[in-house]
């Protein structure tokens, strides 16, 4: 059978892998015959995704590293190289505030806004960094596939901190991909609402998840399953000529005039 995607055979790695969308992404990919290294702060977390990966046939490897810490995701990043071979596709899934709560921009002081840049943008930036150089090396066209939110693309109250750095991830991502494309290295991203799993329950209390799944017209939120189905097409060659945009993955919500409100006080992932 006609290996439809490209990837079989070849090597990924997906940073922030230990569970939820990043676990996600790392067992699709090996669904679809990839060598998967999972990376995650949790060393724990990245071995038990790595497991599972092997589980389908495919080899694994769990690697322990902090994104936002730029010697470790290099050598966390060559490490998977080297036990693996070539990479083909790199993930960027680190992303989050803290335990920053949602409040107006005008009780915000700049630790919130750090938080944001260090969580989410410095560790797009280190990714795609290491990812990149690794596959220049190896003469590889691969793609890397940053993951942004809609919060990103619009307004966000009470979480403008997110929002204004998922939106620079996703023109770092246009930046990129011009860059990167003389080396036919395609660079692009996915933009999800609230994804549901760990995180989101942890977060939000169920009157909060029920507003938001109001809000959907596919009816739902997102699982972890979606945002790897997204992730997938955009590293596979059935995206070969798509590079530097953002595909949503929000079941609709963007276009619509709906918009989901965090309360001063809440929490959310993406």
């Amino acid at each position: 059978m006609q290996d439809l995607l490209g990837l079989c055979g070849k090597s990924a790695v997906v940073i922030g892998a230990g569970r939820g969308a990043g676990r996600g992404i790392a067992l699709l990919f090996a669904r679809a015959g990839m060598h998967v290294a999972a990376l995650d702060l949790d060393a724990a977390s990245a071995a038990e995704t790595a497991a599972q990966v092997e589980a389908q046939g495919v080899r694994g490897i769990g690697l322990r590293a902090d994104a936002s810490v730029r010697a470790e995701l290099e050598a966390a990043v060559a490490s998977a190289r080297e036990q693996l071979g070539p990479l083909r596709v790199g993930v960027n899934n680190v992303g989050n505030f803290g335990s920053h709560a949602s409040s107006p921009v005008l009780e915000q002081d700049w630790d919130f806004w750090q938080t944001a840049i260090e969580r989410n943008l410095k560790t797009t930036f280190h990714g795609s960094r290491a990812v990149a150089h690794a596959m220049l090396r190896d003469r590889v066209e691969g793609a890397i596939v940053n993951i942004a939110s809609l919060s990103g693309l619009r307004g966000s109250p009470n979480l403008a901190p997110y929002g204004a750095v998922k939106a620079g991830v996703m023109q770092f991502t246009q930046s990129l991909a011009l860059e990167l494309a003389p080396h036919r290295i395609r660079v692009n991203c996915v933009g999800p609402a609230a994804i549901d799993g760990p995180t989101l329950r942890e977060s939000l209390s169920p009157a909060s998840i029920a507003q938001r799944i109001a809000t959907v017209p596919l009816g739902r939120i997102a699982q972890a399953e979606d945002v790897a189905g997204a992730v997938l097409l955009l590293a596979s060659d059935l995206a070969g000529f798509v590079t530097g945009q953002t595909l949503m993955c929000d079941g609709g919500l963007s276009c619509t005039t709906q918009r989901p409100r965090l309360a001063p006080g809440e929490a959310a992932p993406r």
